[in-house]
């Protein structure tokens, strides 16, 4: 097949951290099913202004229009943005600025179906593209298009005509599956397809070599927590959990808390640390490349996850299959990865009180890593490919 996957999340070479699982998902489907695969990532635009903008718009400027960073190319047209102001013209605006650039790629290369990774704008789009060009879209949600999103009284109503329009529609966890039923779906249209892994990159590996690698204390207790830098992924809960643990896990060692990740709330958690005195305590790494986090999973303890809401939160797989226990929150998808109390803790409420809590529980268990890297490492990418195929394949015929 010649599929379109057409993403606002896409990954660019200025952006590679960006929606990682979306490139991983489809280049092992286009891999291993012999498909044959083009992008269409459109990039947001706001015009400049007088005054100050956000840094982010000057990174979506310098984004090429077209590129090839992974052997396939990839189209960024840019749409109209009014921040926090036309939201709810997004998915019309997106169309309307792609319509042209799709239709000359489908004339060239004659697609067979449209992979649309959220619902909302970009689904949106991706039905209004697809009925021009006569082509089955196939969405994916992927978290906050099905768990936010349909809360606002302006964006719900262009969400249930979006999913009314889609051939299929794939959600990474049972939990957004729910909501898609409770807007109107079929349950024979809506299909639960998980994320995976890379077992190559993730496995487990050698501590106390990780921790050299990367100047870490070699005898400390570290608690690992990857993500952006954002209120929902609850990364001040985490530090203030610290000031309930004390400084010293059970055996003794000092209790450290380590934060992959870049974002807007980097200055204000550098300001929490410093208020309430745990400088020494907290390690932040900055954004580190995919192919970096498996020696920051290898030199961690335990991984924390203190989101208000995700999809299907690949770094709780990656930490599994590196055998590190989990303690986090009971987000939407979160359960249905950490399944059972062999792989962790989720706390009772998304607080320092709880967090605290499991932690001491978890420090306090006795883990079988070697079960938990097993048990990980089961969902790869390979298997998510061929679930997808199958799913695409259905779509056309």
């Amino acid at each position: 097949m010649k599929i379109l996957t057409f993403s606002t999340l896409y990954p660019s070479s200025l952006m590679p951290l960006n929606a990682v699982f979306v490139r991983r998902r489809m280049e092992a489907c286009a891999r291993l099913c012999g498909h044959e695969l083009t992008v269409v990532a459109p990039v947001p635009y706001f015009p400049r202004l007088p005054f100050k903008t956000a840094a982010a718009w000057d990174t979506f400027a310098r984004v090429p229009a077209h590129e090839s960073p992974w052997g396939y190319e990839i189209y960024h047209p840019r749409y109209l943005v009014t921040p926090k102001l036309g939201m709810r013209f997004y998915g019309r605006w997106m169309a309307a600025a792609t319509m042209a650039l799709v239709r000359r790629l489908h004339e060239q290369r004659r697609f067979d179906v449209i992979d649309a990774h959220y619902v909302y704008p970009d689904g949106e789009a991706a039905v209004a593209l697809g009925a021009a060009l006569g082509l089955p879209v196939v969405l994916s949600s992927r978290g906050t298009d099905l768990n936010l999103y349909p809360t606002l009284p302006a964006i719900r109503p262009r969400i249930v005509d979006t999913l009314e329009r889609a051939r299929h529609l794939v959600c990474v966890c049972d939990e957004l599956r729910q909501v898609a039923l409770g807007l109107g779906q079929p349950e024979a249209k809506v299909s639960v397809i998980g994320n995976g892994i890379d077992p190559e990159m993730f496995s487990p590996g050698d501590r106390q070599a990780a921790r050299n690698r990367l100047g870490l204390p070699a005898q400390a207790t570290l608690m690992l927590s990857v993500g952006h830098l954002t209120e929902r992924k609850g990364f001040h809960i985490l530090i203030e959990s610290l000031v309930r643990l004390g400084a010293s896990a059970p055996q003794g060692q000092a209790l450290k808390l380590v934060i992959v990740g870049g974002g807007p709330q980097r200055q204000e958690l550098d300001e929490l640390v410093a208020r309430l005195g745990l400088a020494e305590r907290v390690v932040f790494a900055g954004a580190v490349p995919q192919e970096a986090l498996p020696q920051w999973y290898a030199a961690c303890d335990l991984f924390l996850l203190a989101s208000s809401r995700e999809g299907w939160p690949n770094v709780l797989c990656e930490a599994q299959a590196m055998g590190l226990p989990i303690v986090a929150s009971r987000a939407w998808g979160i359960p249905e990865i950490v399944r059972h109390a062999g792989l962790g803790l989720l706390v009772a409420d998304r607080s320092a009180a709880a967090f605290a809590d499991g932690i001491r529980q978890a420090l306090h268990t006795d883990w079988d890593r070697q079960a938990i890297a097993r048990e990980g490492a089961v969902r790869t990418w390979p298997v998510v490919a061929r679930e997808v195929d199958g799913v695409l394949r259905r779509a056309v015929t």
